[in-house]
């Protein structure tokens, strides 16, 4: 009994800061974030995204682009190398979709790669030609 005892206090020495980091990380995360670049399979498309607005209030996230919106759940997992996000639409075009997601945060600025294929999670930050991947750029607002 004392070896379980043991064995689950030695586990959650790891657990409990990687839950605290988590925290801070999406406290960081929370607030309103424009799109300053994007990367489609290789490809530069900013501008059918400059009019999008991401919010981001705890787990929540929303998005918002000339009439549509979509809303849904963010998960971190910011002890990932890459971090590892995970965006579950829960209304709008994405409902019932999850990215596995890449993400970056420096400062004031996000980048997220997304999977497309809503199957695997990319080992890097990086897309290409027939990747099913998806890089953006988010910057802060003030």
């Amino acid at each position: 009994m004392i070896r379980v005892f043991c064995v689950l206090v030695f586990a959650l020495s790891f657990i409990v800061p990687a839950i605290a980091d988590d925290k801070s990380e999406m406290k960081a995360l929370a607030g309103k974030w424009v799109v300053t670049d994007v990367d489609i399979e290789g490809k530069k498309d900013t501008q059918t995204f400059k009019d999008v607005t991401l919010t981001i209030e705890g787990d929540q996230y929303s998005v918002s682009i000339g009439g549509m919106a979509d809303k849904g759940t963010i998960k971190i997992d910011s002890t990932k190398k890459p971090k590892h996000m995970d965006v579950t639409g829960a209304e709008g075009p994405n409902r019932g979709k999850t990215f596995l997601c890449l993400y970056e945060l420096k400062d004031d600025t996000l980048t997220v790669c997304y999977s497309l294929d809503f199957q695997k999670r990319a080992a890097e930050m990086k897309t290409g030609e027939k990747s099913q991947r998806m890089i953006i750029v988010y910057k802060k607002k003030k």
